[in-house]
C-alpha cells in the first residue's frame, strides 16, 4: 500500500527522512496563555462499526460534552448526548470513557466519587446511548453494588448483549470482593446471572465465545492466590493455582485474550521485571513464549481483535504512547503514517469495523494536533477538525526527552519544554512534576508546559521514581521516599540543566496538580532555598487528614510502605506552615472529591497562624464549581492566568 495523502499539502508521494506532521508557522509574539486554556474542539473520536459516526467529546461553551458527529452529514449540527453533572436524577456522574458496540449502540461510562462504608471511591456505571432512536439504557445499575463496569464480552451476532462482571448489593464480604457474571440485553437493559459469584474469584474471564472460563482471587490477609479455570461451557471449574504470593511479584499472571485455539491464552507479566505479553498455556497457567516486550518500559495494554481471539495491537509508551499491530492490514497502515508524517506523530485512532476508514490522529509533539479521516478504498483523505481551532496546527514550543542522574546514581527520564521565542540559555525554569503518583508524562503538547513555554521559561517534567511504566523496580523505588528521595529527584533536574546551562538554577519555581501539589507545598515547606516560588493545585498538604476522609488514598501501598502515621505526619507540609519560606499560590476546586478543599483549606489557615501574611507570602484561589478535573473552560483559564501572574511577581521571565 502506496500512500498519497494530497489533501495534507505534502510534496507528492515520495518517502523522506524528515517526514513530520503538516504545520503552519506560529507568530512571532507570544499567545495568550488563555488560548491554550480552551478545551479540545475534540477529543477521543472514535468511529462507529461501520464508519460513518464519530462519539468524542466536543467543546461546547464552557464545557466539554460528549457528543455524535455523523460523517453523512457534514454541516449538520453534532447530535449532543451526556455531559458531566446531573443525570437522568440518578446523581452527579462524569462522563470518563465510552466505545462502539455496533453501527448505532454507543456504551458511555459514567463515574461518581461516592462514600462506600466510609471509603471514597469512584464508582462506575454503563448506559447504552442509540444513535439512531436516542434512547438511553441503563445496563446493570440493578442491584449493583461499587463498580459495574467491567465488560467481560460483546456479542457479534444476534441481539445485542455484553457479558458484565459487576459486584452485587447485598450484606457481608462478599458484595465487595466477590462479583458475579450478568448477561446484559443493550436495548431493553434486561439482566440475567450467568455466573454466581464464588468466595475465592475476585474477578472473572471471558473467552470471545461469551463463555466464562476462568476466576481468580487474591486473599492479601493470608498473602494467597487462587485460580479457577474451565475448558468450556459444560466443564466444571476447577483450582488449577494456589499459592503464596509476594509484593511486586506477578500476582495472578490470566489470558486477557483466549486465541482460537482454545489452548492458549495471552498474558501479561512482569517476570522479567518488565511487563511483557506472553502466550500461556490455559491448562496450567504456565507462561509460555514471550510474544512482545520492550527493552526498559512496561507494555501498557495488549488490544484484542474484533472477534476477541486474537491480538490485534500491544500499546506501550517508551518516550511516546506507541502501538505494534498484528494484524497486517493496520501494520500497514500505521508503517505508511510513520514514513508520512515521522515515527510517533501520527497513529490510528479508531478504525470501522472492517478496517476501511480510519480515524487518525496527526501532530507533532510542538502540536495541539488534528484528526482526519482516511478511507482506504479511495484513498480519499477529510480533515474532520483541530484539536484547538485557535492553535490549528501551529509549530510551537519545541519538546525534547532528555535523561539525568539522580543523586544517588539513578537514571530519570524527563521531557524538555523549551521557550520558542528565546535561546536555550539561563532560561527561567518550571518544574513541573505529573500527578498520582502512579502516573507517568510524554513527549508530547502538554496543556501547561506550552503556555509556560510560551511565556519565555524552559519547563522540565521528570519520572521521578516511582512513576509508572519503567519496571516494578522502579515502583519499588518509591517506598518510604514520598516527600524525600521523590523529591530530590525533582530537585536534581535542576542541577542538571543548570549544568547544561539551559537554565538559571537562581530562577526557578515548581508547580504541580495533585500529587503535583504535594510535591509543590512540600517543596515550599522543605526546599525553598532551591526555588523562589511554587504553585500548588488540588494539593494534599496534610497526609494523615487525607487518609482520614479516604481511607483507600494511599491504599493498602500507602499504610505498609509509604509509611505509619507518624512518618505521614512528618511529610505533610501543612503540619509544618512555619517552615515555608518561599512564595506559594494555592488553588483547589471547592467540589473536589478526589481531594477535598479542607487540604487547603487548613493550610491556609496554618499558613495564617504561623505568621504569614496571604499577598506576600501565599495566594490562595478557590473555584466555587471546579472539581478536581477542570469540568469548565473559565476555570482553567483563571488558573493558568492565576500562574501567569504569580510568576511575572515572583520569578519573572
Amino acid at each position: 500500500m502506496k500512500f498519497c495523502w494530497s489533501a495534507l499539502l505534502l510534496a507528492g508521494c515520495a518517502i523522506s527522512a524528515n517526514a513530520q506532521a503538516p504545520s503552519s508557522q506560529a507568530p512571532a509574539t507570544p499567545i495568550p496563555v488563555a488560548t491554550f486554556a480552551q478545551f479540545p474542539a475534540l477529543s477521543g473520536a472514535k468511529l462507529s462499526k461501520d464508519g460513518q459516526l464519530i462519539a468524542a467529546k466536543l467543546r461546547v461553551g464552557d464545557e466539554k460534552v460528549l457528543g455524535i458527529i455523523d460523517l453523512a452529514q457534514p454541516n449538520a449540527k453534532p447530535n449532543l448526548v451526556a455531559r458531566d453533572g446531573e443525570f437522568m436524577g440518578y446523581g452527579q456522574k462524569r462522563v470518563i470513557d465510552w466505545s462502539w458496540f455496533d453501527d448505532q449502540n454507543l456504551i458511555i461510562t459514567l463515574a461518581e466519587y461516592t462514600a462506600i462504608d466510609g471509603d471514597k471511591t469512584d464508582v462506575l456505571r454503563l448506559i447504552n446511548y442509540n444513535a439512531r432512536t436516542k434512547k438511553v439504557t441503563l445496563l446493570g445499575w440493578d442491584d449493583s453494588f461499587l463498580s459495574a463496569n467491567n465488560i467481560l464480552w460483546r456479542s457479534h451476532e444476534g441481539r445485542p448483549r455484553i457479558l458484565l462482571s459487576r459486584f452485587r448489593a447485598g450484606k457481608g464480604y462478599e458484595r465487595l470482593f466477590n462479583p458475579e457474571v450478568i448477561e446484559v440485553d443493550l436495548e431493553t437493559g434486561k439482566q440475567t446471572i450467568v455466573q454466581q459469584r464464588n468466595p475465592v474469584v475476585g474477578a472473572w474471564e471471558a473467552d470471545g465465545n461469551g463463555v466464562v472460563r476462568l476466576g481468580f482471587g487474591t486473599d492479601r490477609e493470608k498473602g494467597k492466590r487462587t485460580v479457577l479455570y474451565r475448558k468450556d461451557a459444560s466443564s466444571p471449574f476447577k483450582t488449577i493455582i494456589d499459592e503464596k504470593m509476594e509484593r511486586y511479584s506477578d500476582g495472578n499472571v490470566v489470558p486477557s485474550i483466549f486465541l482460537a485455539d482454545g489452548k492458549t491464552g495471552i498474558a501479561t507479566s512482569r517476570s522479567d521485571g518488565y511487563s511483557a505479553a506472553f502466550e500461556i498455556d490455559l491448562d496450567t497457567m504456565k507462561l509460555g513464549k514471550k510474544i512482545f516486550s520492550v527493552p526498559g518500559y512496561d507494555i501498557d495494554a495488549v488490544l484484542p481483535n474484533e472477534a476477541d481471539n486474537a491480538i490485534e495491537a500491544i500499546a506501550w509508551t517508551d518516550t511516546k504512547a506507541r502501538r505494534k499491530y498484528f494484524t497486517p492490514r493496520l501494520a500497514e497502515i500505521q508503517a505508511g503514517l510513520d514514513d508520512l508524517f515521522g515515527k510517533g506523530n501520527a497513529y490510528i485512532a479508531s478504525a470501522d469495523r472492517a478496517r476501511e476508514r480510519i480515524l487518525v490522529m496527526v501532530g507533532s509533539s510542538r502540536q495541539r494536533g488534528s484528526y482526519y479521516l482516511y478511507d482506504t478504498r479511495t484513498g480519499q483523505v477529510q480533515m474532520v477538525g483541530y484539536l484547538n481551532n485557535s492553535l490549528k496546527d501551529m509549530d510551537l514550543n519545541p519538546v525534547q526527552t532528555v535523561r539525568y542522574k539522580a543523586r544517588d546514581g539513578q537514571s530519570i527520564e524527563a521531557f524538555l519544554t523549551l521557550p520558542r521565542l528565546k535561546p536555550a540559555k539561563a532560561l527561567p525554569l518550571i518544574v513541573l512534576p505529573h500527578g498520582g503518583p502512579w502516573a507517568r508524562d510524554e513527549e508530547g503538547f502538554d496543556r501547561w508546559a506550552q503556555p509556560l513555554a510560551e511565556l519565555g521559561y524552559a519547563v522540565i517534567q521528570p519520572n521521578y521514581r516511582g512513576s509508572s511504566g519503567y519496571g516494578k523496580a522502579w515502583e519499588k523505588l518509591a517506598d518510604g521516599n514520598w516527600g524525600a528521595s521523590m523529591q530530590d529527584d525533582l530537585l536534581d533536574a535542576i542541577t542538571y540543566l543548570a549544568g547544561q546551562g539551559i537554565a538559571d538554577p537562581k530562577r526557578v519555581c515548581i508547580m504541580g496538580w495533585s500529587y503535583g501539589g504535594y510535591a509543590a507545598s512540600r517543596a515550599a515547606q522543605r526546599d525553598g532555598k532551591y526555588y523562589r516560588c511554587a504553585i500548588s493545585g488540588a494539593g494534599v498538604h496534610d497526609l494523615p487528614d487525607m487518609v482520614a476522609y479516604d481511607k483507600n488514598y494511599l491504599g493498602a501501598y500507602g499504610a505498609t510502605y509509604i509509611g505509619s502515621a507518624g512518618r505521614l505526619a512528618d511529610i505533610s507540609p501543612a503540619r509544618h506552615a512555619a517552615e515555608f519560606s518561599i512564595p506559594i499560590l494555592i488553588v483547589h476546586g471547592a467540589k473536589d472529591d478526589r481531594v477535598p478543599v479542607s487540604q487547603s483549606r487548613d493550610l491556609v489557615k496554618k499558613l495564617k497562624d504561623a505568621g504569614k501574611v496571604e499577598g506576600k507570602d501565599f495566594v490562595y484561589l478557590e473555584q466555587p464549581k471546579n472539581t478536581h478535573h477542570f469540568p469548565f473552560e473559565k476555570d482553567e483559564v483563571q488558573f493558568i492566568e492565576a500562574v501567569r501572574d504569580f510568576l511575572a511577581k515572583h520569578n519573572p521571565a
